[in-house]
């Protein structure tokens, strides 16, 4: 156990010490000396309607090509990934020339053994309950020799360490970079280098980025976006009532999604109006509190809706309900 803590320390010393593009290349390196692999992937995620959306990702000697790949292989065969969601912190061993056996994986399984990835080892840090979770996945060649019980073990005990560690130099890093002390990441923040790189992505930006980037693979910001926030600062996406917003650092881009209030985006007349519709009451009642006409006041939700981006009081309701989510939480979004 003694040596179980000396490695703990140092992955806390590298998130002190090491600058947010270098510090999981660093802290993996310092976990090889301790369970021997090839290479990694430590990225975070979590299920949504039954697929797997990544958030971050990280390939530790692993080519773009590669990762790029495996992120495919991993939304068509999530197994290892359900496997480790249903029992966080337990190390689970994989072998994927066998999961990639049937004729249909074979583009999986050509992926696999170019890059040596046949034995794989895979463990999930994550609260019970939460959205979305970290998972890290170490890969040996099938020439090597398979991953043991003592692997297992050393994952287990290790991975809520380097977890914690990369939360600290995230924390430490934006503190740094920003001369803010009391910011941190969030669901709402995501921190990357200039050319968009992805070091810290919550799940809140994750979701506002896939809403118009379905296929974005969590690893770069969407050139499309990144230069409209180069540019302009910020964009807004009106179906979710949200802006996103930029800050340049010397070295990185702090990217924070917030909620656009709904009196910000209609008149003060059309906000009466749509927030006496949003909570049931009909054309009628409404006209005669605002002393308009029925036909008004169903022309004004109309011409809100057309602003909002939304067709339904369903939709309305959701989006009044998040704003006061907001108010109640300034500087998220709800």
């Amino acid at each position: 156990m003694g040596s179980i803590l000396n490695i703990a320390r140092g992955f806390y010393r590298t998130a002190q010490d090491a600058s947010a593009d270098v510090f999981e290349d660093v802290a993996l390196a310092a976990l090889g000396e301790q369970v021997r692999f090839g290479s990694a992937l430590w990225f975070r995620g979590g299920f949504d309607s039954g697929r797997f959306q990544f958030h971050r990702m990280h390939g530790y000697r692993l080519p773009p090509a590669a990762v790029q790949q495996l992120i495919s292989i991993s939304r068509q065969f999530p197994q290892p990934i359900a496997t480790s969601a249903a029992s966080p912190g337990v190390a689970h061993v994989f072998h994927a020339g066998i999961a990639y056996s049937r004729p249909t994986c074979e583009p999986a399984l050509e992926c696999v053994r170019r890059w040596g990835l046949e034995r794989q080892m895979a463990i999930a840090e994550i609260e019970d309950g939460a959205a979305a979770g970290e998972w890290l996945s170490l890969h040996r060649g099938e020439a090597d020799a398979p991953f043991d019980q003592r692997d297992r073990t050393l994952l287990r005990l290790l991975m809520p360490h380097l977890s914690e560690a990369r939360a600290v130099n995230r924390s430490l890093c934006l503190a740094r970079a920003s001369n803010e002390s009391v910011l941190a990441p969030g669901q709402h923040r995501a921190l990357t280098l200039l050319d968009g790189t992805v070091l810290h992505c919550g799940s809140q930006v994750n979701d506002y980025i896939a809403l118009g980037w379905p296929d974005w693979d969590g690893v770069r910001l969407p050139m499309p976006l990144l230069q409209k926030l180069i540019c302009e600062g910020s964009m807004s996406l009106r179906q979710r009532g949200e802006s996103i917003s930029m800050r340049r650092f010397s070295d990185s881009l702090l990217i924070t999604v917030k909620s656009v209030p709904l009196a910000a985006r209609l008149t003060r007349r059309e906000h009466e109006v749509v927030q006496h519709f949003g909570t049931g009451q009909g054309y009628k009642e409404i006209a005669r509190r605002c002393g308009l006409s029925p036909a008004t006041v169903r022309n004004i939700v109309q011409r809100s809706y057309r602003k909002l981006g939304i067709n339904n009081k369903a939709q309305l309701a959701r989006l009044i309900s998040r704003a006061e989510e907001a108010s109640r939480s300034p500087g998220e979004c709800g």
